[in-house]
């Protein structure tokens, strides 16, 4: 289940970068690492039950991942970090979670929710 769908991301959030035919299924599968990252505690506890500035900041960021995931997708799982060749140095600054790769920006808006902290 996405905690956002394509009428907020294109209206709320202002999103333009995921196409039409492709924002559910990015959507969605944002949704699902976000689940990951913050250990499940969304589904456990239940969207519905979150506070508004608890929802609010989960949409926001699955928003920014649902883009990262469609401008870097083909990047995220990449086995390299870095790449060089002469003087040309190429590296991906992207934080690495629980197996998910996301941008810091993210991880700030779920910080802000209390799900990521690894304590109970």
């Amino acid at each position: 289940m996405s905690y956002v769908d394509s009428t907020y991301y294109e209206m709320s959030f202002g999103g333009t970068i995921i196409p039409e035919d492709s924002i559910d299924i990015k959507l969605e599968r944002a949704s699902d690492q976000i689940d990951t990252l913050t250990y499940n505690r969304i589904v456990g506890i239940g969207f519905d039950n979150f506070t508004e500035f608890q929802k609010d900041k989960v949409k926001k960021a699955v928003c920014i991942h649902a883009e990262f995931i469609e401008q870097y997708g083909s990047y995220i799982d990449m086995p390299l970090s870095s790449f060089s060749a002469g003087s040309v140095s190429v590296s991906f600054n992207a934080q690495r979670i629980n197996g998910i790769t996301t941008t810091q920006e993210v991880l700030n808006y779920l910080k802000q929710t209390g799900l990521t902290c690894r304590r109970l």
